[in-house]
């Protein structure tokens, strides 16, 4: 079983490549947005004191990273 992670505006606006996430069996955040999910994570994270939630939430997207100086750079 292939576990997914694309988001709804990902499937909207068609931004998948073939075998990526639109081949996954399961997407449990398929139908949900960006905003309601990092408000979910930021909420939990919160009332159950689980930091690390929070932490996901405040990621900085890593789509389109390229290699500079042995960092990652986005574009």
């Amino acid at each position: 079983m292939v576990l997914g992670s694309a988001n709804i505006a990902e499937g909207l606006r068609g931004y998948m490549t073939k075998y990526d996430c639109s081949s996954a069996d399961l997407n449990p955040i398929g139908g949900i947005n960006k905003s309601d999910i990092k408000s979910f994570l930021n909420y939990f994270g919160k009332e159950y004191n689980l930091p690390v939630l929070n932490k996901v939430a405040g990621a900085q997207p890593t789509a389109e990273l390229r290699p500079h100086d042995g960092k990652a750079e986005t574009t």
